[in-house]
This record gives C-alpha cells, sequence and structure tokens, in this order.
C-alpha cells in the first residue's frame, strides 16, 4: 500500500514540476505578444484568451504563482485523475477569458496564472470531497472568505507592490467558478461511472 502512495506522490509532483517548468519557460517569452488584450482578441489574434493566463507581470508575479502551485500540491494527497487535470488546464484559460470579456468591460489588458490557480485549487478540492470531506471543505470555506476578503481589499485601486500591478479580482472568481464547475461536472461523471458499475 505504501509503495502505491509513493507512486501516487511521484507522478503527482511530476505532474506539477511539468506545470511550473512550462510557467518558467513562458516567462522567458514576450509577454506583450501573449497577454489577454481585449483589442488584440478583437482584432483575431484568439490565442490569447490562452496564454495570457501563463504570461506573468515580472519574476515576483510569476513567483507568487509558483508558490501558489505548490501549496496546491501540498494541501492535498489526492488530485484529480490526469486527465480531468489536463482538462481543466486546458480549458479554464478560455473559460476565464471569455468571462473577462463580458464581466470586465474596463479591463485592456491581463497576465497571470493566478485566476487558473484560485480554480485548480477548488477543483482539487471538490476531487476530495468523498475522501476527505472534512479538508476540502475548510479549503473551499478558506477559498470563499478569500475572494470576499480581496474584493475589500482591492475596491480601490486594486494594485499591489507584491507584483507590481493591479490584482484583477474578476479572473479569481471566475477561475473560482471555473473550478466549481469542472468540478462538479467530475463529481456526476464519477457517481454515474459507480452506477453504471453496480
Amino acid at each position: 500500500m505504501s509503495n502505491v502512495s509513493g507512486f501516487r506522490f511521484f507522478w503527482c509532483w511530476q505532474r506539477f514540476t511539468v506545470l511550473a517548468t512550462l510557467l518558467v519557460a513562458v516567462y522567458l517569452l514576450p509577454a506583450t505578444a501573449l497577454e489577454w488584450s481585449r483589442t488584440g482578441i478583437a482584432a483575431g489574434e484568439y490565442w490569447r484568451l490562452m496564454t495570457g493566463h501563463w504570461v506573468h507581470l515580472g519574476i515576483n508575479h510569476l513567483l507568487l504563482n509558483l508558490t501558489g502551485l505548490l501549496i496546491t500540491g501540498l494541501l492535498f494527497r489526492r488530485h484529480p485523475a490526469l486527465g480531468w487535470w489536463l482538462g481543466y488546464l486546458m480549458l479554464s484559460p478560455l473559460v476565464i477569458s471569455t468571462g473577462l470579456l463580458l464581466v470586465a468591460p474596463e479591463l485592456a489588458w491581463y497576465r497571470g496564472f493566478s485566476g487558473c490557480l484560485h480554480g485548480l485549487l477548488v477543483f482539487t478540492a471538490l476531487s476530495n470531497l468523498k475522501s476527505d470531506r472534512r479538508w476540502s471543505l475548510i479549503v473551499l470555506g478558506f477559498m470563499a472568505v478569500k475572494l470576499a476578503f480581496e474584493k475589500f481589499l482591492y475596491s480601490a485601486t486594486g494594485e499591489t507592490s507584491l507584483i507590481a500591478g493591479v490584482v484583477i479580482t474578476q479572473a479569481h472568481w471566475l477561475g473560482a467558478l471555473t473550478g466549481l464547475m469542472a468540478g462538479f461536472l467530475m463529481l456526476v461523471w464519477t457517481a454515474s461511472r459507480s452506477t453504471t458499475r453496480e
């Protein structure tokens, strides 16, 4: 049993290491060509819907998101199956980007992985709801408090010296909602499969 847990732990950190390496590699690319840009998307540069979430404002911004990724990995012993995990990482930037177009008309451009990261944490918590209900609910409760706190903390200018820019709280909310939707879809799919097997 310990060998199975060790393998699961190794496989989990292997995927997180690959993701962190991708974020660092993309950091070396020209961010202005990849950032989420309202005018760029309107002009047909649709890749920005995806790539805007992989570029950052600076090294501090990148390090904060890498730290968040590490925390997400440490908070849970189990993580969503690889297919679901990759599916979330592919679809969440598109969903968040579309949401920003609709709910933040004043937003001209955006960079950062934090929206996807908020969703990944919610998604992972929901995937653990059956096996570790109490801890999952604690994490989900913390996320709800954090999002509410951010609404008041950054309601004036949204600027913070930590990232040398403005915190786009809408991306965090949209990310959390995306993780919530993905998590519920996974729970329904898992339940339907177990019912079919019975």
